[in-house]
């Protein structure tokens, strides 16, 4: 029964709390003399109880690249496919298959992701299955996916302001089903969702793989994290806490040339840019082909498309169009006739060709002029001695010759072509007066110069008459015309009703300055 305050005797003669209260207060601050509970002993290995025995092979899942009982950090580039070829990994090790040639250790599997959804997921197997020649059916009980798109809390584990971790609910949502289905081999993608720490604190990262290498030893396998590499190039993003805890590191891209172009859109490299129990390097090659990946010779040949041809053939017409560019801007002329001034063997000793040869430069002008993307012969410019250069010259550029003036804007017609480019360059361009008229001022000898129709030279001080460039120029007007003021206001009828009837000049109102009527 509880304890009435009112009712208490043991009040002291100062009116002060009942004795209870002090002895409750006492015993919040009582040292509690039970010893805590012994931490559990640690469990020490005694080297010499391996006397005798043999030593242990090591255990993969992917022969020298996914190690067991450890966690396999790979990143690579947004597009390169890094989702597509963790489900494919997935997918080989649940059938026991090679993995792009690579021996695997058959056990089930379970792929998780957190950007695609299940729609994704069932039109990637599909083509996984196509490729490695096996039915979807033969999956069963074997590889398990899950599509976590769209769930909210999906991080494996928080951190608090002391940046301690803890297991958060989604882990042992995993672990469970890990254990439930006998699954040996787990990927998660990625790590933008299931690390919610800061990727550049040592200590979180630390955490959060070490409890990856949990997860990998409960399940008894292997888990591959998926993550992304930052803006600056690094192979990984954060502290290098992630290079530093895991054993194995594989990085995947999309290979480029020295000059970051891309031969081939769909070849892939993954590299083991970390490997504690294996040669580091040793680069795997394979590309993507019908909505997964292959190696190349599996490629049929009649279904080969040769690539790399198509985009060093795309370089070298950029590399010849960047040349011609150049060689326009300063004033040299080339030809597609062997002599002096052969393009493909002047291209090919500027820096703006970047190494490429006479003979690739000569394809590309070929393939260039059959795209209708240069012509031949062409006048681009008017020399010394006013006589116009000819060669080759981009069809889309404007043809709109230099200036031979010290730039005078006259000299240099509108963008709109002469129908005849061999006329002199006499084009009449339209002032924002429509009376102004700009003809040629340097009209070749023994030409009249201007165009076809124009008006005669403009004068100076013809523009002191124009009303838009002038406006207080007074326009003539003729003689039989109106005063403007009858256009200001209509005329007033006998039937309007402001009109009064009278001649007073008062304008239909009376005297107290109102309207009549």
């Amino acid at each position: 029964m509880p304890r009435n305050i009112e009712t208490e005797n043991d009040f002291d003669n100062d009116n002060g709390p009942p004795r209870w209260m002090d002895e409750a207060r006492d015993a919040m601050f009582m040292e509690d003399d039970t010893p805590p509970p012994a931490p559990p002993l640690l469990s020490l290995i005694d080297p010499s109880g391996w006397a005798g025995l043999g030593v242990p092979e090591r255990s993969w899942k992917v022969k020298d690249y996914i190690p067991d009982r450890q966690a396999t950090l790979l990143t690579g580039k947004g597009a390169a496919g890094k989702s597509l070829v963790s489900q494919q990994q997935a997918t080989c090790i649940a059938l026991g298959l090679p993995f792009l040639g690579l021996e695997t250790v058959q056990t089930n599997a379970l792929y998780v992701t957190c950007e695609d959804d299940a729609d994704e997921l069932h039109r990637r197997q599909v083509a996984i299955c196509a490729n490695l020649g096996v039915d979807i059916e033969a999956l069963s009980g074997k590889l398990f996916l899950l599509s976590l798109q769209g769930e909210m809390a999906n991080e494996l584990a928080t951190f608090d302001h002391d940046g301690r971790m803890r297991v958060a609910p989604r882990y042992q949502q995993i672990e469970a089903a890990c254990i439930e289905n006998s699954i040996s081999f787990a990927v998660l993608d990625n790590t933008a969702h299931l690390f919610t720490g800061n990727e550049n604190d040592r200590h979180q990262v630390a955490s959060f793989i070490n409890l990856c290498n949990r997860l990998a030893i409960s399940i008894d396998g292997a888990v591959v994290i998926v993550g992304h590499p930052n803006k600056a190039g690094d192979s990984y993003s954060g502290s290098t806490a992630w290079e530093n805890q895991v054993r194995s590191r594989l990085f995947m891209e999309i290979p480029v040339d020295d000059d970051g172009n891309c031969p081939d859109p769909d070849a892939r490299v993954m590299r083991r840019e970390k490997s504690n129990y294996a040669q580091r390097g040793g680069d795997l090659n394979f590309m993507w082909f019908k909505g997964s990946f292959v190696l190349p010779e599996a490629v049929p040949e009649e279904q080969k498309i040769d690539t790399a041809s198509i985009a060093k053939a795309s370089r070298e017409n950029d590399l010849f169009m960047t040349c011609l560019a150049k060689a326009a801007s300063q004033k040299r002329a080339v030809s597609h006739q062997n002599g002096i001034n052969y393009a493909p063997r002047i291209f090919a000793h500027m820096p703006q060709a970047k190494g490429a040869k006479e003979a690739d430069m000569r394809a590309a002008m070929e393939r260039l002029l059959s795209l209708g993307k240069i012509e031949l012969e062409a006048n681009l410019w008017k020399g010394s001695n006013r006589h116009w250069k000819v060669g080759i010259r981009a069809t889309d550029e404007v043809r709109q010759p230099p200036s031979e003036n010290g730039g005078n804007a006259c000299a240099n017609p509108a963008p709109t072509p002469c129908a005849d480019p061999r006329q002199p360059h006499s084009q009449v361009i339209e002032n924002t007066a429509p009376t102004l008229r700009c003809a040629d001022p340097l009209p070749l000898k023994g030409e009249t110069g201007g165009a076809v129709g124009a008006p005669p030279p403009v004068r100076s001080e013809d523009w002191k008459s124009n009303p838009i460039l002038n406006p207080r120029a007074e326009v003539a007007r003729p003689a039989n015309d109106p005063p403007d003021w009858m256009n200001e206001t209509p005329p007033i009828g006998e039937d309007d009703w402001c009109f009064d009837g009278d001649d007073d000049g008062d304008g239909g109102r009376n005297d107290m300055g109102r309207f009549e009527g």
